[in-house]
């Protein structure tokens, strides 16, 4: 625990204000716009370490969003105009010690993958309570959030970032799902093979029931363009790939 006497005794003189970190994401903020999250989460860190009364660590988390300029009918003045960007969120976090080297990590959250049919679930333990059924050809949908860590803090984060995207979405559409965890891990290993400067990959998430929704009570057929969600019930998995 950094500043034992804050908690302890009610002692606030190395104690930085809320506000002071605030105003001090907002400032570094100004000063890198366009950079990477990885690296603005670098800046803040040695920012908080060069302070009067450092702590031993400096930790950031970054999540954000890139928005897209929207078109404005040629108008070369004007407020500008920005729309949904590239998805997922992109993600970075650096633990930077006192006395040491920063830990980097980078990541994509909330991605979203859907194959309407193909995936199988097969030869899995049972017990007096299992109900699920065996499949050979089911839909298969997950929400899921992959994160790395970097061998080190000078390496170029968005090339980095798009390879591990691509190997993502690349591994999904060429593998054949047996299981969450089999998908998961799969993610994992392309993602470790599309970007040497990777040390590790975590892949996190949950696997989505989703089914074609049932038209016929309205009359109605279903060519397979119709699914019903069911989000009560979502299994987590956590899949860690590590170099050999």
């Amino acid at each position: 625990m950094d500043h034992p006497e804050v908690y302890r005794d009610g002692d606030n003189t190395r104690l930085i204000p809320v506000s002071s970190i605030a105003n001090a994401v907002l400032a570094f903020g100004a000063r890198h716009t366009g950079a990477e999250p990885e690296a603005f989460a670098l800046a803040l860190a040695e920012h908080f370490l060069t302070a009067d009364h450092p702590p031993r660590t400096a930790d950031v988390s970054i999540s954000c969003t890139e928005l897209d300029p929207l078109g404005t009918d040629g108008q070369a003045e004007g407020p500008g105009h920005f729309g949904p960007g590239s998805q997922p969120r992109h993600h970075a976090h650096v633990a930077f010690p006192s006395a040491g080297e920063p830990t980097v990590r980078g990541g994509l959250q909330g991605i979203e993958l859907f194959v309407t049919g193909g995936a199988t679930f097969t030869g899995f333990a049972r017990d007096a309570y299992t109900t699920t059924r065996a499949a050979t050809d089911r839909v298969f949908a997950a929400r899921l959030d992959v994160t790395w860590r970097h061998e080190s803090a000078e390496a170029d984060f968005r090339a980095c970032r798009l390879r591990a995207g691509r190997a993502v979405t690349e591994a999904f559409t060429g593998h054949t799902s047996r299981s969450s965890q089999h998908t998961f891990y799969q993610l994992g290993a392309a993602v470790l093979d599309a970007c040497p400067e990777i040390a590790y990959v975590r892949v996190e998430g949950a696997h989505l029931t989703r089914a074609p929704a049932d038209l016929a009570p309205c009359g109605l057929g279903n060519d397979g363009r119709v699914y019903t969600v069911a989000n009560h019930q979502q299994s987590t998995v956590s899949v860690d790939v590590h170099r050999t």
